[in-house]
């Protein structure tokens, strides 16, 4: 008999070969993979090799391939053992490299005895053995899987014994030919029963191994398909899974059907047998049907269907969805086996598709607490930072106040820069008569006297280093990551090599001339954020003093005073923060500043003496939030509160609380620190600019803003009900020459008292609001027909019959009113106010006090609105337009030092049509940032074009409209008009209003920063006309706020735009920021603005707006 090698990778298949062949007689060896069976080739020699083609070490080609480029082994004949569902890459592969036999997995005994003889040219040792098939039938199943090994396997011993007994002549002669194929019978059913059993065994283990490492449910779904197909054999199978309570797959997944019939089964609602599938958790098995897939409860386009097996995908809790096999291979339906597989892979397929839900949620959770753990440290850092260095500045400030001599303060400054702020490196280096620098005090990282000083920190081939840049320019100079500048430098590789990641050096000025530089090194990158580099620029300011104090003749003297200002100023910083400086140790006041008293009213006395004082004066509305102070700052570590208290004298005042948890080494509260801000007056301007900006200054009555939010709320509520409103837009007849003949102030007199009626006439749920000027509309609701409407609009008529008495005067008062319905007229807000303006209008060319309602014969001027818009986008497409610009002009020096582009769209008689018209319609039409792009670009081309010409360099002004500044490509936009320009960023100024920036405040202030990034110069329009919120107003990177010249008008007449002005005039300085005022026309108003601090204006008093090259002539007489 003949030596044979089974190299397989499944234990299982490698016995059962074993077994079968064993009882021919054959000596049988074994290998896990192809490098052991390599192994195994070579030392023993067998005659023939049966290989598995898919193995993880060494497959069955790399195998054949191997041994047949051995001269020793390479005659070997070989078998391909292979799954079904590969025979035809198996004969493929086996054509491929001259392997001659091909066995798949199952294969019936005597098929496999039949091929090994035959590749070992032996005969077979039965010549009339027919091996007893295997029928669908006659097989039990799955659901014994243990009962039916031990039956095969006792078939098998027996067997064994009566095989064994062929071998004994007497027993030969007694048994009949009829005994020895019942014994060759039962041994293959056993063989082959226990090898399927395997198999499907072996199957499943696999796709319990590659469902546990899929991470995509499709993937999951084609392993689970393909091995139901496989085990059952069947033609093909649909499986697919189902959101709860939905009707169509979300995931199916099928094989042996073509594409469209897959994909028209995912797009279907479930229905019949796969409904009952769902329903319940039971097997549907079907067999002789006729082909009609309506038989198997399948839809009316399915394929046609002979057998059906369907099975829930279901686990113990949950059904998700169904698997179907149709038409068994081989068979004419699908047996008991066939059914307990295929539960088993829907069983899987569950389990394993719970856990992938499972595992996305737990991933998307980790992915959240990942972001917000990120936030909170980046929040904590910059807190942390930020504290830092305000105790660097607070310890600077008291080496400061005690040196007594100049090389001593500089080395403890910059001892206490590195120990206090945990810095790599500091260092002060005094400038040379030739622009070098000779250190004279350094602290931290390699902290010896350097024996010389790189030329390289002050100047470099490339480019300047933060140290030339604040020697040369005086202005702070910032390298957030040394490395991020390509190729290093000289410098860069010296700071690196020091563990320098991050350097800041701010000049030393002594009356704006440099004198030295103060530099501040750190080990990780952008260590310094703004506020940082503000209060080191305050440290190099306070250092700077302290050295030219310290150098005068009687320095000793100077050192005291200095010792007592610096002590008197950190005794008023410690006095005034916040006003008010608390300590309590949770039971008892510690320490309470004097300064409570003016506060609160009281001495601090009373606080110490009542410990419940603390929280009685608090207001009662508020008490109860107050009270849980201690216990978020156990929680939290520290707060801010705002609260109203109650004074001895009756008035409230506003407060603001900070504190914090003081704790120990050990991390035990030890006390809570606090202090507290008055901030009474900021709340009564808060609420002073929310009524300026919703109502008129003169009248009192609602504006615009105030009037738009309240018809808007108005519509809505009207729709809801079903009912009307209408708008009265009112118009006072002759107006002007009651200004004319009796001045402003009785044209101002009788504003009021046309308000005052007004108001007194309305209804209580009605809105009076004053447009401009002499005009006023009445908004009317809580109507439900329109003869309500005119008997409310005849009732507000009537209280103009009887005369006013202003100032002594007996006035007859006519008015012109418009009148529009909602929706009978229109449901647009816009539409409802043109409509109103429009019959207005038809009134007044009436004589006396008339009233229109509007009718849609009025809406013939849309027509004309039509033309112009038509108009405008030729305009656009052609670009016809101009750009004239008004000077700017300081106004102390009166000279021009800017200018605002303006565009002009010129018509072919030679007249302008006014902005006025046309941009509210390019806005509405979406033309206004193409527009607004053009001037953008032909404002920077022609500010460059005058530099180029040698005039003063000057910034040009440009607005940017809301869709403009929205546009996703603003930024680009903005740096292209620069860079095909070539004009520097900080000559153009971009300007926006009031109400843009204050609509989405948060979106705008990313953008307000990168813009400011790129050196453009920003300022806030019109401002005065909307709403501004002084939290946010603060944080704006802005350059400028331009008061409205509706305010300069009647500044010199009007108390109520007088007070505004200086307000924005103050609140502008109070931020730093320059003020102008446009519209400025009179020499009146100039001295008003001139008395009140005003920095620039703008406006006809010094030119009107005027063409570039009239612009250059003023220009140029500037210069002169």
């Amino acid at each position: 008999m003949a030596t044979i090698l089974i190299v397989d990778d499944h234990v299982l298949n490698r016995e059962f070969l074993c077994t079968l062949l064993g009882y021919g007689g054959h000596q049988l060896l074994e290998a896990r993979d192809g490098v052991e069976g390599m192994k195994v080739m070579r030392d023993a020699r067998p005659d023939l090799v049966i290989v598995d083609i898919v193995m993880p070490i060494m497959d069955g080609y790399e195998f054949i391939t191997a041994m047949q480029n051995d001269p020793d082994i390479a005659q070997t004949p070989a078998i391909f053992y292979t799954a079904t569902c590969r025979e035809r890459e198996a004969t493929v592969m086996a054509q491929a490299c001259n392997v001659r036999w091909v066995l798949p997995k199952p294969s019936e005994p005597g098929v496999i005895l039949k091929t090994v003889h035959e590749a070992l040219g032996l005969p077979m040792m039965i010549a009339d053995y027919e091996p007893a098939r295997i029928m669908p039938g006659d097989r039990s199943g799955m659901i014994r899987v243990d009962n039916q090994l031990v039956d095969y396997l006792v078939d098998l011993e027996i067997s064994s014994k009566l095989i064994a007994r062929l071998g004994q002549d007497d027993v030969v002669l007694l048994l009949e030919a009829k005994e020895i194929r019942e014994v060759a019978e039962r041994l293959s059913v056993s063989l082959a029963s226990l090898q399927e059993v395997s198999l499907h065994l072996t199957a499943l283990v696999d796709l319990g191994i590659e469902l546990a490492a899929a991470r995509d449910p499709l993937r999951l779904l084609e392993a689970g398909c393909r091995v139901a197909v496989n085990i059952c054999q069947a033609r093909s199978a649909v499986v697919a899974m189902y959101e709860p309570d939905a009707l169509v797959p979300r995931h199916l997944v099928s094989r042996g059907i073509d594409a469209a019939l897959a994909s028209r089964l995912s797009l279907a609602p479930v229905s019949g047998t796969l409904t009952a599938l769902m329903a319940g958790r039971s097997v549907v098995c079907l067999s002789g049907l006729s082909g009609n897939p309506q038989e198997a409860g399948l839809p009316d386009w399915h394929s046609p269907v002979h057998s059906f097996l369907g099975v829930p995908v279901a686990s113990r809790d949950n059904i998700h969805g169904w698997l179907y096999l149709l038409d068994k291979v081989g068979g004419a339906s699908f047996s008991e086996g066939d059914q307990q597989a295929a539960a088993t892979v829907a069983a899987q397929l569950a389990v394993s598709y719970e856990n992938l839900q499972l595992y996305a949620q737990i991933q998307a959770h980790h992915q959240l607490l990942t972001a917000e753990m990120a936030q909170r440290l980046q929040a904590q850092e910059s807190l942390t930072a930020s504290l830092r260095a305000r105790t660097v500045m607070a310890r600077c400030n008291q080496v400061m106040v005690r040196a007594i001599d100049e090389a001593g303060m500089l080395d403890q400054m910059c001892q206490t820069v590195v120990e206090t702020g945990a810095y790599r490196m500091a260092w002060i280096a005094y400038a040379g008569p030739t622009g070098e620098l000779y250190p004279v005090a350094q602290a931290g990282a390699h902290d010896v006297k350097l024996r010389y000083f790189p030329s390289d920190w002050v100047r470099d081939e490339q480019g300047w280093t933060p140290a030339a840049t604040a020697l040369r320019t005086g202005l702070t100079g910032v390298v957030g990551d040394v490395m991020a500048i390509l190729p290093l430098q000289a410098w860069q590789e010296l700071a690196c090599a020091r563990g320098y990641r991050c350097a800041i050096s701010m000049p030393l000025l002594d009356d704006g001339i440099v004198f030295g530089v103060l530099t501040i090194c750190a080990s990780y990158a952008h260590a310094f954020d703004a506020s940082q580099i503000d209060m080191f620029e305050e440290l190099a300011c306070d250092i700077a003093y302290g050295v030219i104090h310290l150098r005068n003749k009687d320095g000793r003297a100077n050192a005291e005073r200095s010792l007592q200002a610096s002590e008197e100023k950190l005794s008023k910083i410690m006095e005034s923060i916040d006003n008010v400086v608390w300590s309590h140790s949770g039971s008892h006041l510690l320490y309470l500043s004097p300064i409570v008293k003016q506060v609160y009213g009281r001495p601090a006395e009373d606080f110490f003496a009542d410990a419940k004082l603390w929280y009685a004066v608090i207001h009662p509305d508020d008490a109860a939030r107050v009270r849980n102070r201690r216990g978020k700052l156990l929680l939290n570590g520290s707060i801010t509160q705002e609260f109203r208290i109650l004074r001895p004298d009756g008035s409230i005042r506003w407060i603001e609380d900070r504190a914090k948890a003081v704790r120990d080494a050990s991390g035990t509260v030890i006390r809570f620190d606090g202090v507290e801000i008055d901030i009474t007056g900021r709340k009564e301007d808060e609420a002073r600019f929310v009524h300026m900006a919703n109502h008129d200054a003169l009248t009192g009555l609602a504006n615009r803003n105030l009037l738009s939010d309240r018809l808007a709320q108005s519509m809505l509520q009207a729709r809801r009900a079903h009912g009307l409103l209408a708008l009265m837009f009112m118009d006072l007849d002759h107006f002007k020459e009651v200004n004319d003949n009796g001045g402003h102030l009785l044209g101002d007199l009788l504003l009021k008292a046309v308000a005052a009626r007004l108001r007194d006439t309305i209804r209580d749920n009605d809105t009076v609001a004053r447009q401009g000027g002499d005009e006023f509309i009445v908004l009317l609701t809580n109507l439900h027909t329109q003869a309500e409407v005119v008997v409310v609009v005849d009732k507000i008529l009537a209280a103009f019959i009887p005369p006013f008495l202003v100032d002594g005067q007996t006035l007859m008062v006519s008015v012109s009113v418009g009148v529009t319905v909602f929706p009978d007229d229109s449901d647009d807000m816009p539409a409802l106010l043109r409509n109103a303006d429009t019959a207005m209008y038809r009134a007044k060319a009436q004589d006396g006090t008339s009233v229109q309602y509007y009718s849609k014969e009025m809406g013939v001027l849309s027509v004309e609105r039509s033309d112009l818009e038509a108009r405008l986008r030729v305009a656009a497409d052609h670009r016809d337009f101009t750009v004239f610009y008004q000077p700017k002009v300081n106004i102390d020096s009166e000279c021009i030092i800017g200018v605002e582009a303006l565009i002009r769209w010129p018509q072919a008689d030679g007249s302008m049509i006014s902005p006025a018209l046309f941009i509210p319609v390019a806005e509405e039409i979406g033309l206004i940032t193409q527009i607004g792009e053009w001037v953008l670009r032909t404002a920077c081309a022609q500010n460059k074009a005058w530099q180029d010409a040698g005039l003063p360099r000057i910034c040009v002004a440009v607005n940017l409209s809301a869709r403009q500044f929205m546009q996703p490509g603003l930024l680009e936009s903005v740096s292209r008009a620069l860079r095909d320009s070539g004009l520097d960023a900080c000559h153009l100024e971009l300007e926006l209003t009031e109400s843009i920036m204050m609509n989405s405040a948060e979106h705008f202030i990313t953008t307000l920063h990168a813009l400011k990034s790129m050196g453009v110069q920003l300022s806030i329009d019109d401002f005065g006309t909307g709403y501004s919120s002084l939290s946010y107003l603060k944080r704006f990177p802005i350059d400028r706020l331009k008061i409205d010249q509706s305010f300069i008008r009647d500044i010199a007449t009007d108390p109520g735009d007088a007070t505004i002005t200086r307000a924005v005039i103050a609140l502008g300085h109070s931020l730093n920021l320059k003020v102008i005022a446009e519209g400025v026309e009179t020499a009146e108003q100039l001295a008003f603005l001139r008395a009140n601090q005003c920095d620039e204006i703008q406006g006809y008093y010094f030119s009107r707006p005027v063409a570039a090259g009239a612009l250059a002539e003023l220009l140029e007489m500037g210069a002169g």
